[in-house]
């Protein structure tokens, strides 16, 4: 492993797989103009809310020849749960054709409501056992402290009682060989039942590998046959000489201190169950890639096309720095982006390390990345960090975050841990950099939309889709984003002049819906740092350089035209967004909290996002495309229409669909028929065009 790796290493390295993955899938001219249109695509947290929108769009522009043209797939949160869905779907059918296959939609849509999955009965005992899981983690959660405490207290005895103390090892060493037999087989044997019960009932309900589970029940027996002499003894023999006595004490310290090494806080929170849930609902079709490790994801070198197909991940996540002792952090509630990738792990603040050597990083698989990435519920929020809560949260075991190791100590910290003093740090919000492992959680706790990975590798071509919940139309992420982008990297995110999203985007109540989807905005670099004879100098450009363009997309609905269909005898699953928008009026706004969507809501912001993608690009009809790939557009071509609204339709020929899609027959309205208040009757747009 290097001593140090920079920044620009990790981009440099990601520079030459990127060309590798451009020769393959398009050529080598391509992979020379690397520099000149890198395309990122970056979907925005938001649970199941988002990754359903995301995978509406998603679809649309693979529809196009668009996926394999980008060149990073950058996500947060719930966006994750669809790129995950990309990524280990593509590998394991090893086709592009297959990726949005009707089977795996169909799958999904009836996993909405992912975390409690089934019908009747079934969704019953799952939820029965997410209850006694709850319990069963909160009682594992409280080892640590009670470790901790245990040893503080027993050694304040044995301090105070040791000059009394003589002792005769071998005697007493005899003696504990003679008990242990008769008394500890009984404890044990009962104990380990016990716990071979909890096992079936709800520790494999959380995702624990059969390896895991058979290491921690040989573990759990050896600790019992251990302590259950002292425990018992310490209860029947009173009058205990005191070198017995002391035995007691070294005995139960010995066991407390190895209890404390294998009592791991990220296997008795709820990572392990929502890992469990998030990857049996959207990499069910990945199979033997289901649990994909993350470095594999992609193999530099590789001549397989199919390792390929995929765009480069960028799994956002947010370094949580409650006690950072850095001055530059002082008086904020500090955080920073950390990067989980194929090539490399870490954050700017703590280095970064390859993933596919460092401990702790290698064995990281795809699901637990993209459950890390999602870990909204955690002691630490980032920025939004608050002492009271994290005091709450970490008392009731309502974390889903992550402690990995540190990148800046990997290399001077023993690799054990003892764990009880993490629970305290979370307790007490001293979560920082300055250990040898590190707090990452939610990627959204620093920044919900993705983008600013992507800003960093100078992207020229931006489209990042916002879906969130914002009701209100307060543009809240994008407003963080566009003060972090200007002060930390001096972007400037100029959005033009008739496509202010404030202006197109935000609902009036006396119209009810949004004007537009998308908008455009121009990317313009107004400082950079640089380094001279081994100096960072900062360099102006006065009223700013031009770097790109940017492409706001915001979940919305724009009003029909003409009729829309929301006919009641139409088939459930075969109507849009408007019949859907009636009945529930906060759609696409719907809160983040309701993450249990029943088919007919996860169809409704499925299409929602097939027709975003579709307006974006100006493609009036989709049924034109029904077989993807009918055309591919090019990425020169993409950037010049968002950049000069160059259209990509209408002067190229439109290939005759082959066949019709699922829930895509319906009327179109001929753009060049006059519009009336009136339509005549018959006459209805579709019940998707929206």
């Amino acid at each position: 492993m290097p001593d140090k790796i920079s920044y620009s290493d990790v981009i440099a390295a990601e520079d030459e797989l990127l060309r590798q993955r451009r020769a393959k899938l398009v050529g080598e001219a391509f992979a020379a103009a690397l520099a000149d249109n890198r395309f990122g695509i970056a979907l925005s947290g938001g649970g199941i809310r988002s990754a359903t929108i995301n995978m509406g769009i998603l679809k649309t522009l693979h529809k196009f020849g668009l996926i394999k043209q980008a060149d990073y797939l950058s996500t947060v949160s719930g966006g994750g749960y669809t790129g995950a869905y990309l990524q280990a779907t593509l590998r394991e059918k090893g086709q592009e054709n297959q990726l949005f296959d009707e089977e795996h939609i169909d799958y999904l849509r009836k996993r909405g409501e992912y975390l409690f999955p089934g019908t009747g009965g079934v969704k019953i005992w799952n939820q029965v056992t997410l209850v006694v899981a709850f319990l069963v983690s909160f009682l594992m959660s409280l080892v640590s402290p009670a470790v901790l405490l245990a040893l503080v207290g027993g050694s304040y005895f044995f301090f105070k009682y040791y000059d009394l103390v003589e002792i005769d090892f071998t005697d007493a060493l005899q003696r504990h060989v003679a008990w242990l037999l008769p008394e500890v087989l009984y404890v044990g044997l009962g104990l380990v039942v016990t716990h071979y019960l909890l096992n079936v009932a709800a520790v494999y309900r959380l995702g624990i590998s059969n390896r895991f589970n058979r290491v921690e029940t040989g573990f759990v027996l050896l600790v019992l046959l251990t302590f259950s002499w002292p425990v018992v003894q310490s209860f029947q023999s009173i009058k205990a000489p005191n070198g017995e006595q002391l035995l007691v004490f070294l005995t139960v310290g010995f066991v407390l201190v190895l209890m404390g090494l294998l009592t791991n806080p990220n296997a008795t929170s709820f990572h392990r169950f929502y890992r469990k849930q998030l990857a049996d609902a959207f990499l069910h079709f990945a199979r033997e890639n289901k649990n994909v490790l993350l470095k594999n994801l992609f193999q530099p070198g590789s001549d397989a096309e199919d390792d390929y197909f995929a765009p480069y991940p960028l799994i956002n996540t947010c370094l949580n720095l409650q006690s950072s002792k850095d001055p530059n952090f002082q008086g904020a509630k500090a955080s920073d982006y950390f990067l989980l990738s194929p090539l490399f792990c870490g954050a700017k603040l703590v280095g970064y390390v390859p993933t596919a050597t460092a401990n702790g990083y290698r064995q990281m698989t795809l699901p637990a990345a993209v459950t890390i990435s999602a870990a909204a519920v955690n002691p630490g929020l980032g920025i939004y960090s608050n002492k009271l809560l994290s005091i709450l949260l970490t008392i009731f075991n309502l974390r889903l975050g992550f402690w990995t190791w540190n990148p800046l100590r990997m290399k001077t910290s023993w690799p054990v841990v003892w764990w009880p003093f993490y629970f305290f740090y979370e307790l007490f919000g001293r979560i920082g950099t300055d250990k040898k492992m590190v707090n990452i959680s939610d990627g959204g706790h620093i920044e919900n939309l993705g983008v600013m990975e992507l800003l960093r590798r100078q992207c020229k071509l931006i489209i990042s889709v916002d879906a969130g919940a914002d009701s209100s139309f307060l543009f809240a992420d994008l407003e963080n984003l566009t003060v972090r982008a200007r002060n930390e990297l001096g972007i400037d995110i100029r959005f033009r002049r008739d496509q202010v999203p404030e202006d197109v985007m935000r609902v009036k109540p006396s119209h009810g819906y949004s004007r537009k989807r998308f908008v455009v905005a121009d990317l313009y670099q107004l400082w950079d740092k640089i380094e001279e004879n081994g100096e960072e100098k900062i360099i102006h450009y006065p009223g700013g350089k031009k770097t790109g363009v940017f492409v706001y997309v915001k979940s919305t609905v724009t009003a029909p035209v003409g009729r829309p269909d929301i006919s009641p005898e139409k088939d459930p699953l075969k109507y849009g967004t408007y019949k859907y928008k009636i009945y529930n009026p906060d759609f696409p706004h719907e809160s983040t909290a309701d993450q249990f969507f029943d088919p007919i809501q996860w169809e409704s912001y499925y299409q929602l996002g097939q027709f975003i993608a579709a307006d974006m690009l100006g493609c009036d009809n989709l049924n034109d495309f029904d077989v993807d790939h009918a055309f591919t557009i090019p990425l020169d071509e993409l950037y010049r229409h968002f950049d000069k609204d160059v259209q990509l339709f209408g002067s190229m020929p439109v290939p005759l669909p082959a066949a019709r899609a699922r829930a895509m027959e319906e009327v179109v309205l001929d753009p060049s028929a006059e519009v009336t208040e009136a339509t005549e009757a018959g006459e209805a747009v579709s019940q998707y065009e929206i």
